[in-house]
């Protein structure tokens, strides 16, 4: 299983790679926030079924096509957990809202309920190449309601 999960982040990362390494340098810095729902929780002794909803805005003056949410582990060598379908567009001071059905470790999902968010990139293509943009992303409870 890890070993599935690390192959499809390796080929993300593949696909990504050129301009992971210039994200500093470009528009695309900060430049996505959102909040996200997690529903339709089903635990599984080790591992946690949900379904992960994102509403991601883009905060940049560019319009992205083709762009990917990807969720990654909160381990300190993080791995691919999940990738959204592509972001067919994303206009500039826009919003989109995804949603994603998703197994992740309980001990992932126990670190969510506590507060943390889980870790969010978007993988953008750019002219070159691609970037790997953090989402700073928080959580959406509607009132009055559990934290599950």
């Amino acid at each position: 299983m890890r070993f599935v999960r690390l192959t499809r982040f390796l080929g993300l990362a593949v696909l990504f790679l050129p301009a992971v390494f210039s994200l500093a340098a470009t528009n695309y810095t900060r430049a996505f926030n959102g909040q996200y729902r997690i529903s339709n929780v089903v635990e599984q002794g080790t591992n946690v079924e949900l379904t992960l909803t994102l509403t991601l805005r883009n905060a940049s003056k560019t319009t992205v096509t083709g762009g990917i949410v990807a969720v990654l582990s909160s381990e300190p060598d993080p791995v691919l957990i999940a990738s959204f379908s592509p972001i067919k567009t994303l206009p500039s001071k826009g919003q989109v809202t995804v949603s994603q059905r998703l197994t992740v470790s309980a001990a992932e999902y126990s670190s969510w309920r506590n507060g943390h968010a889980p870790m969010l990139q978007f993988l953008v293509g750019t002219g070159s190449g691609a970037i790997a943009a953090d989402i700073q992303a928080y959580r959406l409870l509607p009132p009055n309601s559990p934290t599950d």
